[in-house]
């Protein structure tokens, strides 16, 4: 009779052991998780990267139509330079020399244009670039001491978790092997949770009510009996 109270003191222990140590693992992985990234923060980057990536693209670009309107203005001063030399005598070749330089001018007017329009898209993306940088450096701060925090907790979780597997050590070698094998057994099946305790007339795990008799030689009686609904073991909190 004593073994069967011990037995029913052991799996309630065991029990609280288990809650406890099911809570300190779900939180040292969460905790793992979470240290290792931050959406907020990897979001930035990625938008920091991408601006930059546009913006010096985009100053490529303006730097390039730049050199092209410098050389076509080139073009353009020896082309009039050459239509006002006095070489040229066939109407025909002045004309075609004379549309040519209208075309020119017209295609560097463009040039100008998209290069002034590139240079206004450099203005704005500097300024973007340097909000976001300066959002990411404090989001990067913030994070930093934020995972310090994290780490500081993950550390303490897990003697938490060493000393609650210790105590279920201690614990697992009161029980007898039949009683730890189906404690262990009915973990595996009802979600990690092997225990209920009751609630006044009901079951603590599933929530339904317990019939009298039932109840009673729970109460006063050292048999380990089950949950007639889940079937997990049913004890009273000692």
């Amino acid at each position: 009779m004593g073994n069967n109270v011990n037995a029913k003191a052991a799996l309630l222990k065991m029990h609280e052991i288990d809650s406890l140590y099911d809570k300190v693992r779900r939180r040292i992985l969460l905790l793992n998780r979470a240290v290792e990234s931050s959406s907020e923060l990897e979001t930035l980057r990625e938008e920091v990267e991408s601006v930059d990536h546009e913006l010096q693209g985009t100053r490529t670009e303006q730097q390039d139509l730049e050199l092209e309107s410098r050389s076509l203005t080139e073009k353009i001063r020896e082309s009039e330079s050459n239509l006002m030399s006095g070489e040229l005598n066939n109407p025909r070749e002045l004309e075609a020399l004379q549309a040519s330089i209208d075309s020119m001018k017209e295609h560097r007017t463009d040039l100008e244009n998209r290069s002034v329009e590139r240079l206004v898209m450099v203005d704005s993306l500097q300024v973007t670039l340097e909000k976001k940088q300066a959002s990411l450096v404090e989001v990067e701060e913030e994070w930093t001491n934020r995972k310090s925090t994290l780490e500081t907790e993950i550390d303490q979780r897990k003697k938490e978790y060493l000393y609650l597997k210790r105590a279920r050590e201690q614990v697992a070698e009161i029980l007898s092997e039949e009683n730890l094998e189906m404690y262990e057994h009915l973990r595996r099946r009802k979600n990690g949770v092997a225990v209920a305790v009751l609630e006044d007339e009901n079951c603590g795990a599933c929530h339904t009510q317990v019939a009298v008799g039932i109840l009673n030689n729970i109460r006063y009686s050292d048999d380990l009996l089950s949950c007639p609904s889940c079937g997990r073991i049913l004890l009273t909190d000692l």
